[in-house]
């Protein structure tokens, strides 16, 4: 009989068992996994890449920050070259990324080795880790006590069955989803999007692509720490990934949107060969000779669930439950947050408190709230990716999201309070998400109407010091509760600000018309607010009084991303803004 049988023994589930012996030491746990050590460097696994984060979870939360700095490599954030890469040399596109190493750390995993060692440590720490074993079936039992959960196990597949007995099932077995498939719990996440990936041996340096003539390119890259980034190279409806490992190998990925790229594209090693030498030529010129160790392809690789947390002492966890997308490289964070709600719950129960159960039911609805709004942020995300003006809005919006509020919920462990305290971040978090939801339709539409080309440019996101940059050191400043809610309340009037911003300069560059178009498609008379006029008197300055005039965001925002392309059509910005307001008003009524 254990308290906890964790169904799968990749990164989730490791991970899981892990936290669980540190949090919860009285807890009796298994770890059920089908293939036996050991898995190879550079094994082929979804999810390579972290942010800041599943780093934080990993190396604080489970205390492996030394482990993942000796054995793995320190990830220089993520890099962005976006517009397409048909016509154009690598040194002509923009550039969108961080200038140095940030400050708050996160890494490039190679999955084979930390599994590995992941194993080794949970053995360590007393958990039972049957290897080789497969998970043939699991019995629901109506209470711990009377009628304990079953979860049936085979060593192999042909191996004799034998039951565990459970007070909690976990499921953290992948996209085998053990437990959302028997109760039928997969739904659409309405993103529909494909993917295809491979390792070669050696690294790829991204600082090769480009002859040493070009000073100026490299010149931004002093320290030759590009390669420590993972690369996307970016058209309308894909993107392409480099990420390096500390064996020494690659992952080279190919993900397309369906919209605009089938999944027929790609769905062989051949195909996505020959995908990346149509797309992305001086890109397949430097990576082409080098021999594909593995192959993997997923049609749909999206999914939403009905439900991860149950009142009947179970969860899913990573992919088991509901999946986005691997663009910021989210999986890690969807494993941590779920790793902690599912440990946050055993604890509670196995320490006989009875509320556990209502904290189910409102983690639950947090996951899921909180899944919605970052497939939200990939639904409409194809025509960003080959604009780079819009793509670079986005991006900034993404990373401020990002740091304001869900980074600083996870790092401040806002989900241990109590209900009545916890329910006031809820409601911050509702802000949040209505506002995210508008900026992503907004930056889609925008994009679908652009015509940018590239240009050899280096947008820094984050630079040293901005706006930016202090969300992202402020990730390790102590708060109390207290104080991190009138943190998050702060920027969340900030990011309505912001939205204001990337409005006001949709329409600056799309001019009357498209502008117009734009503000309907966004629902923009709904809104309930709109861009100042004190805005609108600091664009009618010039030069140093205009700067001066400029609220904190709005000089940041231009700061990192530059001055919006003025349309040759708009003469007067506020008389631009009152003919939309005018024209979208006129045709609600």
């Amino acid at each position: 009989m254990f308290d906890v049988v964790i169904c799968g023994g990749g990164l989730a589930g490791l991970t899981l068992a892990r936290q669980l012996r540190r949090e919860v030491p009285r807890a009796k746990v298994a770890v059920v996994e089908r293939q036996r050590r050991p898995l190879p460097d550079a094994a082929h696994k979804v999810g390579e890449s972290s942010v800041e984060l599943s780093s934080h979870y990993f190396g604080v939360v489970l205390g492996l920050g030394d482990y993942l700095r000796k054995n793995h490599l320190i990830k220089n954030g993520l890099r962005f070259f976006p517009g397409g890469g048909r016509t154009h040399r690598l040194e002509e596109r923009t550039e969108i990324g961080p200038p140095q190493m940030p400050k708050v750390p996160s890494f490039q995993l190679d999955r084979g080795r930390l599994e590995n060692d992941l194993r080794a440590m949970v053995e360590a720490d007393g958990v039972t880790l049957l290897e080789g074993f497969s998970v043939r079936d699991i019995r629901f039992g109506s209470s711990p006590e009377q009628q304990p959960h079953e979860v049936v196990v085979s060593e192999g597949s042909q191996g004799e069955h034998q039951t565990l007995r459970a007070r909690w099932v976990v499921d953290a077995a992948g996209r085998a989803a053990l437990i959302r498939k028997k109760l039928d719990l997969t739904r659409p996440s309405g993103h529909l999007a494909n993917s295809s990936w491979y390792r070669v041996k050696g690294k790829l340096d991204v600082g090769d692509y480009v002859p040493e003539s070009e000073r100026g390119w490299h010149a931004r890259d002093s320290e030759h720490i590009r390669w420590l980034s993972t690369v996307h190279f970016m058209g309308t409806g894909y993107w392409l990934w480099l990420i390096p490992l500390s064996t020494g190998h690659t992952s080279v990925g190919v993900v397309v949107h369906d919209e605009v790229h089938p999944f027929d594209t790609i769905r062989t090693l051949e195909k996505t060969k020959q995908w990346i030498a149509h797309h992305e030529p001086r890109i397949w010129e430097q990576i082409g000779h080098h021999e594909a160790e593995d192959f993997l392809c997923l049609r749909h690789y999206s999914h939403g669930s009905v439900q991860v947390y149950s009142t009947d002492r179970w969860s899913c966890v990573g992919e088991a439950g509901p999946f986005a997308d691997p663009f910021y490289s989210p999986g890690s964070d969807f494993i941590a947050l779920g790793n902690c709600f599912t440990t946050e719950l055993i604890r509670m129960d196995l320490a006989d408190d009875a509320s556990w159960k209502a904290r189910a039911e409102e983690y639950d609805g947090f996951y899921l709230r909180f899944f919605d709004v970052a497939c939200e942020t990939y639904r409409k995300a194809a025509p960003c990716y080959g604009q780079p003006r819009a793509m670079a809005a986005k991006i900034y919006w993404d990373d401020f999201n990002y740091w304001s509020f869900v980074c600083q919920y996870f790092f401040k462990e806002l989900w241990k309070l109590p209900p009545a305290e916890h329910a006031r971040f809820v409601e911050i978090a509702k802000g949040f998400a209505t506002l995210s939801f508008r900026a992503q339709k907004l930056v889609s539409e925008w994009a679908k109407r652009a015509h940018d080309e590239p240009r050899p440019v280096h947008v820094t996101l984050p630079p040293i010091p901005s706006l930016l940059a202090n969300l992202h050191l402020d990730l390790e400043k102590a708060m109390t509760p207290d104080e991190t809610h009138a943190y998050m309340t702060e920027k969340l009037a900030l990011a309505e600000e912001l939205l204001h911003e990337m409005v006001l300069r949709a329409l600056v560059s799309l001019g009357p018309t498209k502008g117009v178009e734009v503000a309907r498609e966004v629902d923009l008379a709904s809104w309930g607010s709109r861009v100042s006029d004190a805005r609108l008197d600091a664009e009618e300055a010039e030069g140093g009084a205009r700067r001066r005039a400029l609220s904190l965001v709005a000089r940041d925002f231009e700061r990192c991303v530059g001055r919006a392309d003025k349309h040759p059509e708009v003469s007067s910005v506020r008389g631009l803004v009152a003919h939309v307001y005018a024209s979208i008003t006129e045709a609600a009524e």
